[in-house]
């Protein structure tokens, strides 16, 4: 039964996305999860479909839409600020837009590109930030400017890593920083602002929200800081629905909060090791507030963002610890030290878990209950902190310099398997 329900989930998933697209970080809704398409499990260098360098470098993710994979870069030396748009088939660039910044401090381990666009059948959303600026651009799928919004000056020591989400006629982007903060909904043909929250500044986030549409409520928009813990709002008027509180998150939040499973789930830490991992009901009617189920303090995620697999989490910590923990009990039923340090998060294709070190090492696994199986491993000899991309024509890699192709494998095809 459990098989069947999985195949009829994923089978979702893959409608949802218009006919297998991976639209924002961590694909459809943040939850880094794709249907079976028969991706290898290792390879060589030989063995990539194409592999392109790009005119600059960063840390964010490609996005994809029917055919078509997008991304930016931009240079560590003036900040110049790059948008992508490269035929998935090919590897061909198909348009290139270049957009003038200013450099300012950031984290050793951060970018000038760390934001990962937002896609839907009509645009392209990016965000850039210096210490003055938080812009959000929109463009159309031939790279021409549509609108463009400045929320102020973005005061952070580490630099900008949240990124923008779309939604229907909404696109949803987080001013979460040291002073007055907020989250935006705009109209996403104009810009226009439909409502803003504020938010209390404290420890920037770099969390990216989620959308969640419960089947007897409202929809809300999903977030994380440590002001305000995981916390949903209405789309329609920006009412606040429910929230963890102050304290649930006591760090700085940089994962991003998702919901599969029944729960919600969100992370914080510092200094590269995560401090809190909650696992989060949420409310069942407007009257109640969401419920912390679990409080993970032992081997939490900081920057990697989790995957749920049936009925149990998926956790990889900075550090290269991967554990399960049960969504009922909060167990933790194994860890399995891994070999090197993780930034970009755990996506998952059919069964299989691919996840990249910093070193630039991809491990194919499978995970259930009772153990974590490597099944192959392969290298992209590059930096990469960036999470990759799946959509039907296979798998993206984006390292600090590269893009990178792996395409799904053919009935005929036994690629080092």
């Amino acid at each position: 039964m459990r098989i069947f329900f999985s195949f009829i989930f994923l089978l979702s998933v893959f409608q949802v996305s218009g006919g297998g697209n991976w639209n924002r970080f961590r694909g459809i809704n943040g939850e880094g999860r794709f249907p079976e398409i028969n991706l290898p499990i290792e390879w060589q260098n030989k063995d990539h479909t194409w592999e392109i360098s790009l005119p600059s470098t960063g840390h964010s993710s490609p996005v994809i839409w029917e055919g078509r994979i997008f991304t930016t870069c931009a240079a560590e030396n003036d900040a110049t600020q790059y948008v992508l748009s490269i035929d998935c088939k090919t590897g061909k660039i198909l348009w290139q837009k270049k957009f003038q910044s200013v450099p300012y401090s950031h984290h050793k381990f951060n970018s000038y590109a760390s934001s990962t666009p937002a896609v839907d059948q009509d645009f392209l959303f990016v965000s850039w930030t210096t210490k003055n600026s938080n812009d959000l651009l929109c463009l159309n799928h031939k790279g021409k400017l549509i609108w463009r919004r400045d929320f102020g000056a973005f005061k952070t020591q580490h630099g900008n890593g949240f990124s923008p989400i779309v939604y229907k006629e909404y696109v949803f982007v987080t001013h979460d920083h040291e002073s007055d903060s907020a989250i935006y909904a705009l109209n996403r043909r104009t810009g226009e602002t439909l409502w803003k929250v504020g938010r209390i500044g404290s420890k920037p986030s770099s969390s990216t929200p989620t959308i969640h549409k419960p089947k007897d409520g409202r929809t809300v928009v999903v977030s994380n800081s440590q002001s305000h813990g995981c916390y949903a709002i209405d789309i329609r008027n920006g009412k606040l629905v429910w929230e963890t509180g102050p304290g649930s998150l006591d760090k700085r939040s940089v994962s991003s909060p998702y919901y599969a499973g029944g729960h919600f789930f969100a992370s914080c830490g510092s200094g590269g090791r995560g401090s809190r991992f909650l696992i989060i009901k949420p409310p069942v009617n407007e009257n109640q507030n969401a419920q912390i189920k679990h409080t993970i303090t032992r081997n939490a995620p900081y920057v990697p963002t989790s995957l749920v697999i049936d009925d149990f989490v998926f956790v990889l910590t900075d550090a290269g610890i991967a554990s399960a923990i049960d969504l009922e009990s909060g167990e933790t039923l194994w860890k399995e030290r891994m070999e090197g340090n993780f930034f970009a998060s755990p996506v998952i294709c059919g069964k299989t878990i691919y996840a990249c070190s910093t070193e630039g090492k991809v491990f194919s696994m499978e995970a259930n209950r009772k153990n974590l199986k490597i099944l192959g491993t392969s290298r992209l000899d590059d930096t990469t902190h960036n999470t990759p991309a799946i959509s039907k024509e296979g798998i993206f890699f984006r390292t600090y310099s590269k893009l990178i192709h792996i395409r799904a494998k053919s009935s005929d095809q036994m690629l080092h398997r």
